[in-house]
């Protein structure tokens, strides 16, 4: 069937995927790319068409970092970006690192720290280092973690890589510190009658293309002999002393509110209580034992072993002898008649 519609009369022949052309700036080079499939990826296109194969070709996934260029100053995979659509961007390769042909600071520091074997990754590795270096000058071992998690190595591991960034970035800061100490110097020995001259703009160190910034902003070091002198310049701000608040007491402080007309203070901690208005013993004195059970109480004026009797009560013991008898003893309220005996109907039962 696939054979009936290839040699059909109106099949179209040929490539017929849409292709086009556009020229991209790499490394500060216009590099024209003529006919070329739309779907083709940076990556492909540096390689096979313009001949740069510092970025390598690992997974085409997005996942080992080894094709990592720069993209209008920002770190991506080549092989997930399409060349068509980076045809107005900035991009920069690891071949536009080293300015004068030979090995750049960072390659140099890969190299000379052993993150170097079978090379594959070292591209990729060294444009993910040259990025954060450009957009971080002193990283932590955690910032150089993080800006490398992208690069996967299974030669050499990442010790070597992560030894190699804080080698750049020290080398980096001390030939700053140099310069700005010759600057001075130069400076302090100029004749003091010899006229002033004029400012001039801010220079860029001698360094390669990819280290310049993009996006209209100043090179990497062309402004920091500046912010080094501006931090000079500006005079430092004087601290006022912080008001410490003076929290303590004398000793014989007191805070309690004096105690109103016919109070009494309240005594220390542990001191007796009056025994004649409270009673309370006097702190640790100890409690008398319980006696033990159905001993008499011993004080006088209270039980003594004899039954109490309420002195109302005369003796007198109510029984029955029988149902309707009246209690020995018990007088009915004038107009009640004695409770009748059980059993007995009464007049209001009739009517029941």
């Amino acid at each position: 069937m696939t054979d009936e519609l290839l040699n059909h009369p109106g099949a179209l022949t040929g490539d017929v995927r849409p292709t086009a052309s556009y020229t991209l700036r790499v490394n500060g080079v216009e590099r024209p790319v003529s006919d070329a499939w739309i779907g083709e990826s940076l990556l492909y296109v540096l390689r096979e068409r313009l001949g740069l194969a510092g970025a390598k070709d690992g997974c085409e996934q997005g996942e080992c970092g080894a094709c990592s260029v720069q993209v209008d100053g920002q770190l991506v995979n080549g092989c997930l970006v399409p060349a068509a659509l980076a045809a107005d961007s900035e991009i920069n390769t690891v071949e536009g690192l080293s300015g004068s042909g030979g090995a750049s600071d960072v390659q140099q520091a890969l190299a000379d720290s052993g993150a170097v074997q079978c090379g594959y990754c070292t591209p990729g590795l060294a444009m993910a280092v040259h990025d954060l270096l450009q957009r971080n000058h002193r990283p932590s071992e955690i910032e150089a973690r993080q800006a490398l998690c992208g690069n996967l190595c299974r030669c050499t591991g990442y010790r070597g890589a992560l030894a190699a960034v804080q080698t750049v970035a020290e080398a980096r800061e001390a030939a700053l510190e140099a310069e700005l100490d010759a600057a001075e110097q130069a400076a302090a020995t100029a004749a003091p009658d010899e006229p002033a001259a004029a400012a001039a703009p801010p220079r860029a160190t001698e360094q390669s293309f990819a280290d310049l910034a993009l996006a209209g902003e100043l090179p990497l070091y062309a402004d920091s002999e500046l912010w080094h002198e501006a931090d000079q310049l500006i005079p430092p701000q004087a601290q006022a002393e912080p008001v410490v608040q003076d929290w303590s007491a004398p000793a014989d402080a007191v805070y309690a509110a004096p105690a109103p007309a016919g109070w009494e203070p309240t005594p220390a901690h542990g001191t007796a209580a009056d025994g004649a208005l409270y009673g309370t013993p006097a702190q640790g004195t100890p409690y008398l034992p319980t006696p033990p059970h159905g001993t008499p109480h011993q004080e006088p004026g209270v039980y003594q072993g004899v039954p109490h009797q309420d002195p109302g009560y005369d003796g007198t013991v109510y029984a029955t002898d029988d149902y309707g008898h009246q209690y020995t003893g018990y007088q009915a309220t004038p107009g009640h008649d004695a409770t009748p005996a059980h059993g007995i109907r009464l007049p209001e039962d009739e009517n029941a």
